[in-house]
């Protein structure tokens, strides 16, 4: 999967970075926080994180591995109390499930968004490769240039604009742009920054209680 930034400087709007201090800094910038203010990681954790960041990175060809712990840790940071309150710490004491959850559904989700634009554009692209021109060549007539003789009159101008630019990506194997309102709008569009993290907590949440009704259910067995 691949997030791109778009030709008109718009960066998908989840994909933010969060800035630390530096390490040289950091025992200044922590000074006088509390344990519970504070972002840790058990070896296991961090082991499990930076796995999961290797992977990621080598999906997300925009991002770079710092970016996703920060994002990572950003969010184990805004959910650190709760992580550590009962009953959750119970089933996840250290938040890495709930980590793992996040993402994973978040990712999940762009990865859904990028498939759902690729099969939409999956008939265009087979003709573009099908063509007896240049692939790159056969697109720009079809969709930019009116003189061409495989121009397509009926197609709007901003469709056509968004269908060149995804072709192009998927014919140069680069990021196709998630925010395209044709192709997703059978789906009901593009999800926002908001919606998507929405989602990606409701599943942490859902997994976090799963997880403490079988430790209930495990004890009640054993008795």
């Amino acid at each position: 999967m691949n997030v791109t930034r778009y030709s008109d400087n718009y960066r998908f709007s989840s994909m933010r970075t969060v800035h630390f201090a530096a390490a040289a800094d950091q025992n200044t910038a922590t000074a006088g926080a509390s344990d519970r203010d504070q972002v840790t990681f058990s070896q296991e954790g961090r082991d499990s994180l930076e796995a999961m960041a290797d992977k990621t990175v080598e999906q997300l060809s925009k991002m770079t591995k710092e970016e996703f712990m920060d994002m990572l840790r950003k969010w184990q940071n805004e959910n650190q109390t709760r992580l550590e309150a009962d009953p959750y710490r119970k089933v996840d004491p250290d938040g890495s499930i709930a980590n793992k959850i996040y993402f994973e559904s978040y990712l999940g989700q762009l990865k859904e968004q990028e498939d759902t634009i690729r099969r939409y554009y999956a008939d265009a692209y087979n003709e573009a490769i099908s063509a007896q021109i240049n692939s790159l060549a056969f697109i720009s007539g079809k969709y930019l240039n009116e003189w061409s003789v495989y121009f397509d009159p009926d197609m709007p101008k901003q469709e056509r604009q968004w269908a060149h630019r995804q072709l192009q990506a998927m014919l140069t194997d680069t990021s196709v742009a998630l925010n395209d309102p044709y192709a997703l709008a059978a789906s009901g569009g593009a999800k926002t920054a908001d919606e998507m993290e929405k989602i990606a907590k409701q599943a942490v949440k859902d997994r976090l209680d799963a997880l403490i009704k079988e430790r209930e259910t495990s004890k009640m067995n054993q008795k």
